[in-house]
């Protein structure tokens, strides 16, 4: 049996998981499946167990976000598994001198770090094409085609683009919306997110179309300053986080998502909305320009009055909206966690890896 050690800052239990855990949650399963014996390492949070087993998946937690990295590198020294999936965020797990090691990309970190950090930002940057450039021998997976350019511009030469599967059966047909036009934003409230650019969308908006809202769905460091400015503004309401049931049913109901990111590994929200026939007016970033189909399921511009243009030109041609969330539905059918899954396992067999 393959001993599978995967190493990732942050756990599926965290409460800042994103669609980076749910993806890596997945090909654990995958390889679950095929018969190996799972370790996930991680950072420990408050009210989460050191170690536990979760459908067949050790978690054991170590150190903050930034002392896992060192915690993971030793774990593995010690454990020795047959296979190591070292997941770079910003940082890595230092294996790039192990053999039987694979690196994880879903994106880089090069806008965040300023966003984040300020001037201070600016060495991170550098720090972290550093860092990950010591991979670029390694067999490296990654989730869009706009990373994959980014990791060839590194030097790296064996790379795999497996992309982000979808927990939802998309629907057969356009569904019903509300009466009024709704957008919606989905995400962590964080700087890299700009959920505040969907804000001054949606007020932009209501130049032409006075009866327009905007969910918001998600919390985070922004929450209580979002609120502070834009609660009291009628058509403008914070959900918090939600269920998944409750995510796909108000997606359902919106009619556009608004996606102003700075990046985005891949933009899994994206095809979330998609699944329910609801398409994505983004930022024209990394990440964005591969789950967004520009002019076919949704559009990329270049800020908020561009995404306010798009919203209200949709809204005053029913046709073309019809004709895009149409194309959304059929795009958001290329994509199911069992074709990722099988897509990892390839990558791994062809590798000798598994």
């Amino acid at each position: 049996m393959k001993d599978v050690l995967i190493l990732n800052r942050r756990c599926l239990l965290h409460p800042e998981k994103g669609g980076a855990e749910v993806y890596t949650f997945e090909l654990a399963k995958a390889l679950i499946e095929k018969g190996a014996r799972v370790e996930w390492v991680s950072s420990r949070q408050k009210n989460l167990k050191a170690e536990e087993t979760l459908e067949g998946i050790t978690f054991i937690r170590k150190g903050n976000e930034l002392t896992t990295h060192l915690c993971g590198f030793f774990y593995a020294l010690k454990r020795k598994p047959s296979l190591i999936l070292d997941e770079f965020n910003g940082v890595g797990f230092f294996t790039f001198l192990m053999k039987n090691s694979v690196v994880l990309v879903h994106q880089l970190y090069h806008e965040f770090w300023p966003a984040e950090f300020g001037f201070l930002g600016r060495p991170l940057k550098w720090m972290e094409r550093a860092s990950l450039a010591l991979y670029r021998k390694k067999p490296a997976i990654t989730v869009s085609a706009s990373t994959n350019e980014d990791l060839k511009r590194l030097g790296f030469k064996d790379t795999t683009i497996i992309l982000n599967g979808l927990d939802f059966s998309p629907l057969k047909k356009p569904p019903e919306k509300e009466k009024n036009l709704t957008l919606v934003f989905l995400g962590r409230l964080k700087k890299t997110k700009n959920p505040e650019d969907a804000v001054k969308a949606l007020l932009l908006v209501r130049g032409s179309i006075p009866n327009a809202r905007l969910w918001i769905i998600g919390d985070g460091p922004l929450t209580k300053p979002l609120k502070n400015t834009y609660s009291q503004i009628e058509g403008i309401h914070f959900s918090g986080f939600v269920s998944d049931v409750e995510k796909y049913e108000l997606l359902k109901k919106a009619h556009l998502l608004l996606v102003p990111s700075i990046r985005e590994g891949w933009g899994q929200v994206v095809i979330q909305a998609n699944a329910v026939g609801t398409p994505a007016i983004g930022y024209g970033v990394k990440g964005l320009q591969d789950s967004i189909q520009d002019g076919k399921t949704g559009f990329l511009v270049k800020d908020y009055s561009g995404m306010a243009e798009r919203a209200i030109d949709l809204w005053k041609d029913p046709d073309k909206y019809f004709g895009t969330s149409q194309n959304a539905l059929e795009w958001a059918r290329h994509f199911s966690w069992e074709k990722t899954k099988r897509e990892f396992i390839s990558c791994l067999e062809r590798r000798g890896l598994l």
